[in-house]
């Protein structure tokens, strides 16, 4: 929750930034309807749910997403927040040994990225973006009796990942808009791997205010605790950005 208060902190301060000369800056708050796969590996195999977004609005689960960038130049600084707490069954896991299995995932994410544009003209801009992402997994897998009795584990761990990756925005019309991100990494560093990529199409109401939507993907793999996880976080997103 310290990355969660800190991300929420950099948003409510950024208008206040926006004083600084030289500078602009883009505050950008999303709602998102992930569904999530997720694996871990047990002692008798490895146990894997999935849930879509629709039952994860159904059964009120909570996710939500940010950004914030600061840009001066061909520099700019970004910062991008997620979090989710999911939780999903399904029956019969492992043959007949356990009847049913619960897992519940609690992941949050803070990237941080140092941006340098590429190029710009009237239809392209593209960045390269190097930095990090701040991972923190909380995974509790409830296993219900069959043949064997019931079982419960529990693997959670923080950790950083360096990140590599690009952004491209494209101008459709004076008004329409389509962005693309993408990054990777992990790689062995920390996590085994992790990635995700973003697309939107977006609306320019004004030089201030535009609104996006889109689609999301976040993966996680990595071995916490001897046993390996694996997460997957996708779904639609609709969020307004603010300019200053």
């Amino acid at each position: 929750m310290n990355v969660l208060a800190t991300s929420m902190a950099i948003l409510i301060a950024a208008p206040v930034a926006a004083q600084t000369p030289g500078w602009s800056f883009a505050v950008s708050p999303y709602a998102w309807v992930p569904g999530i796969t997720a694996s871990v590996g047990t002692a008798w195999g490895t146990v894997g749910v999935g849930k879509t977004g629709s039952e994860v609005l159904s059964k009120l689960d909570l996710a939500f997403m940010g950004a914030f960038e600061a840009r001066k130049g061909r520099w700019g600084l970004i910062a991008d927040l997620f979090y989710a707490d999911l939780s999903q069954s399904r029956a019969t896991p492992l043959g007949v040994l356990f009847s049913q299995a619960r897992i519940e995932t609690k992941a949050s994410a803070l990237s941080g990225y140092a941006a340098y544009r590429l190029g710009q003209n009237e239809k392209v801009t593209l960045d390269l973006m190097a930095g990090f992402r701040a991972n923190s997994v909380d995974l509790s897998l409830s296993l219900s009796p069959g043949l064997l009795p019931a079982q419960r584990l529990r693997v959670r761990q923080t950790w950083v990942d360096p990140l590599i990756g690009g952004r491209a925005r494209v101008a459709i019309t004076d008004r329409w808009f389509a962005t693309a991100f993408a990054d990777v990494g992990g790689l062995g560093a920390a996590s085994d791997l992790t990635w995700q990529g973003l697309a939107t199409l977006g609306y320019q109401f004004n030089e201030r205010w535009s609104v996006e939507g889109g689609w999301r993907y976040v993966s996680i793999q990595k071995r916490i605790e001897g046993r390996d996880v694996e997460t997957d976080f996708s779904g639609p997103l609709l969020g307004v950005t603010a300019r200053f």
